[in-house]
């Protein structure tokens, strides 16, 4: 062998022996040496190049960042004895590496520990609850439109007829409540990881509560068109009485108007003929007596009158 093709062996050598030597750790992830399956030292956390024994040690590398644990959707009871889907998702961070890699190695076995500690929670915590408390996150009375909807009106009801707006929100204090049980039971297992917080993602109802909840819903707005319903009849028959009692007194009125201008007509007509027969008097007895004949006398009757009649004094005079 050439002393050119040996100078090539050493430096292939000499660079496979410095790469076996060195690792890289990021920004963002922090390493732990482990030789012969042992960790040696502390976890190394600054950024940059470093150098191992070759062959003999190994680097496993472990994220500095906030990491994210989803959780599978359940179904889970609740202290009413309704049934929901919960969806969970939470955000951890590896506290220390060594401790972390002597309990459960990776991110692997640190999602698979979380799974049986977060599930474990949430499902035990939130089947003491009934479903209203878990739902809603406020007291907050609930509305609709510019009306509050009484606790009677309310969708979702307790055991016993309890409205849920009798029942406080515990959404929030449920979900901080589990953040805290599960902080402490990871400090008590000393894992090395660290729950930053949890929070509930999706909750559903399953379809046996959607159906009754839709049920109360559809019954609740039937209560309240009913409501407006009578209401509506009731003004109606309001403002029906005011216009009856409005035009009544508007026939009334007329009414009283109309008997002022015929007695006003009916007095003027006999001012009229007071004046008139005034003049002739005698006429006047004549027109009288005439009408009476008319109303009095016809073709199939027969009148007896006594030659002194003042009624016959015309009668008489006839030539």
């Amino acid at each position: 062998m050439s002393r050119g093709a040996v100078v090539v062996v050493v430096l292939i050598l000499a660079l496979l022996a410095f790469a076996g030597a060195t690792y890289t750790v990021p920004e963002w992830q922090q390493a732990i040496v482990v030789q012969l399956g042992s960790p040696v030292g502390a976890p190394v956390t600054q950024a940059g190049l470093h150098f191992k024994l070759p062959l003999i040690q190994k680097v496993h590398l472990f994220d500095k960042r906030v990491l994210q644990w989803d959780g599978e959707p359940e179904v889970i009871p609740t202290k009413d004895s309704k049934f929901i889907y919960v969806d969970t998702f939470a955000r951890w961070r590896v506290s220390d590496a060594l401790t972390m890699y002597k309990k459960v190695v990776d991110e692997s076995g640190a999602q698979g520990r979380l799974d049986d500690i977060l599930d474990g929670l949430v499902r035990d915590t939130l089947s003491e609850h009934s479903l209203p408390e878990i739902v809603r996150s406020s007291d907050r009375k609930m509305e609709l439109g510019e009306e509050a909807i009484s606790a009677a009106d309310s969708p979702v009801m307790v055991e016993g007829g309890q409205a849920e707006t009798d029942v406080p929100g515990l959404r929030d204090q449920l979900t901080e409540q589990i953040t805290q049980e599960a902080q402490k039971k990871l400090a008590d297992l000393n894992l090395g990881i660290q729950l930053v917080d949890l929070e509930i993602k999706r909750l559903a109802y399953t379809d046996k509560v959607l159906q009754k909840v839709y049920d109360r819903m559809i019954s609740q707005q039937l209560r309240i068109a009913e409501k407006y319903r009578a209401q509506g009849q009731g003004k109606k028959a309001e403002i029906a009485g005011q216009v009856t009692e409005e035009s009544k007194r508007i026939q009334s009125e007329a009414y009283r108007k109309a008997q002022e201008i015929l007695g006003a007509g009916e007095g003027e007509a006999t001012r009229i003929y007071a004046e008139a027969y005034q003049q002739d008097p005698e006429f006047y007895r004549l027109l009288e007596t005439l009408k009476t004949y008319k109303g009095s006398l016809d073709d199939r009757g027969v009148l007896l009158l006594s030659t002194d009649s003042e009624l016959f004094r015309y009668l008489k005079t006839l030539q």
